[in-house]
């Protein structure tokens, strides 16, 4: 590997004839040659000498540019052109068209719990009522419609207030709280509502579970993100993150992630709209699929199942370091999709260079090129560093403001408050 500049250092030997020799002189013998043309040897040894000097500028600069999987981040940075397909938007993002205004929660809450996922959960509320009713001797009232939304406002109502821990025959009962759940319907019907509350069919339930953990839940849980997607139309920039959904009840799936201020729940990974707080779509962990292979690389799969109705649609897509690969960049720059991520000091992609070291100065900024993507290693603190993968930025801007401490810190809590609105 050698620079262009290094490969003509041997063609330069001509700086060496005196201007003042006759340019007609030319001496005998078999070793003679014309000026300006170097012999054979002579072009050789040049060559030899550029190729050591090389070499050595190799030692210094490939170890610490070169990762574990052979890949070299260089320091000059690609050659400038014109904006690059992945980044121009090709939709009007916004509101799907066709969508009349909302002008109450309610209008809201009708364009995504249509009415076919309330007739598909009263329907199966009704046959649990009716095998529950017929079991115990008794004969079961049809829930309607009306009584059904009645359930829910209820339901959604007490949760405004913060009554979750408060018993339902206190909430009914007692004169201390909302008159409102009295007025609306007896508590009788309301616990026999509650308990019989079903989202799919009971009787078929066995064998849906044999390949589907959510088989309870999945037919509804498909309906909402349908909803979902053909709402609204995204931006030219998306993220994809976690969530955890505070749970303690009986399921197969319950993660546990201390890091989280609810620790025990459902984890669910979204798709959202990176400048409105929308979620596009989602998909619930439930960990291994009876009959499934254990997952590898599940943070990719999770993006790209995600994300794959977005191709060609010149988006980009921001990520954390559960999912950030170099593999992957590369796979989704091929369906014109760009993505910028933090990567986990682990990944055999990252150079030496780019790694933290306490030789490092505190705020410094470290940039590697290769083909279209950039890798940039900034250190925060001491012995501490950031590692950014891009495809969307090839050039070295650093933002100098960010230098200060107030205001680089600044600058991570509107990125994190950001994120929790997303969430």
């Amino acid at each position: 590997m050698m620079d262009d500049g290094e490969a003509v250092t041997g063609l330069d030997s001509e700086s060496e004839i005196s201007d003042d020799e006759d340019p007609d002189y030319c001496p005998g013998g078999s070793g003679s040659h014309p000026p300006g043309n170097p012999t054979e040897q002579d072009q050789s040894d040049s060559e030899d000498s550029s190729s050591v000097s090389s070499e050595e500028e190799i030692v210094q600069i490939m170890p610490n540019r070169m990762s574990r999987k052979g890949s070299y981040w260089s320091e000059l940075r690609p050659p400038q052109g014109r904006t690059q397909s992945p980044n121009i938007l090709r939709s009007r993002p916004g509101p799907a068209q066709g969508l009349s205004t909302t002008v109450s929660p309610k209008d809201a809450w009708e364009l995504f719990i249509t009415d076919d996922i309330t007739q598909e959960v009263m329907k199966c509320t009704n046959l649990e009522g009716r095998r529950v009713a017929t079991a115990r001797g008794k004969e079961w009232k049809n829930v309607t419609k009306e009584e059904f939304m009645a359930f829910i406002g209820l339901t959604l109502l007490a949760g405004s207030e913060l009554n979750w821990d408060v018993s339902v025959r206190e909430l009914f009962g007692s004169p201390l709280n909302n008159p409102m759940y009295k007025a609306t319907m007896a508590v009788g019907r309301f616990e026999d509502i509650r308990r019989t509350l079903r989202f799919d069919d009971k009787r078929t339930r066995a064998f849906r579970l044999e390949t589907d953990h959510m088989a309870a839940f999945r037919y509804v849980w498909d309906l909402f993100l349908v909803n979902c997607r053909q709402r609204f139309i995204p931006s030219d920039c998306v993220t994809v993150d976690e969530q955890l959904v505070a749970f303690r009840g009986r399921c197969k799936f319950i993660q546990y992630m201390p890091s989280k201020p609810a620790k025990y729940g459902i984890k669910i990974f979204w798709v959202c709209d990176a400048r409105i707080p929308y979620a596009i779509d989602g998909i619930v962990y439930t960990g291994r699929q009876p009959g499934e292979e254990v997952q590898k690389n599940l943070g990719e799969n999770i993006v790209q199942q995600l994300c794959s109705r977005f191709r060609n649609t010149g988006r980009n897509i921001t990520m954390d370091n559960f999912f950030t690969t170099v593999p992957l960049a590369q796979h989704l720059l091929e369906k014109d999709l760009t993505i910028v991520g933090t990567l986990r000091q682990n990944k055999p992609d990252i150079p030496p260079l780019m790694k933290p070291s306490k030789s490092r100065e505190v705020h410094s900024t470290e940039f590697g090129f290769n083909d279209s993507l950039t890798m940039v290693s900034y250190v925060r603190k001491k012995g501490k560093a950031v590692v950014l993968l891009s495809t969307m930025h090839h050039n070295k801007v650093v933002d100098e403001n960010s230098r200060n401490k107030k205001n680089r810190n600044n600058h991570i809590l509107q990125q994190d408050e950001r994120r929790c609105r997303h969430h």
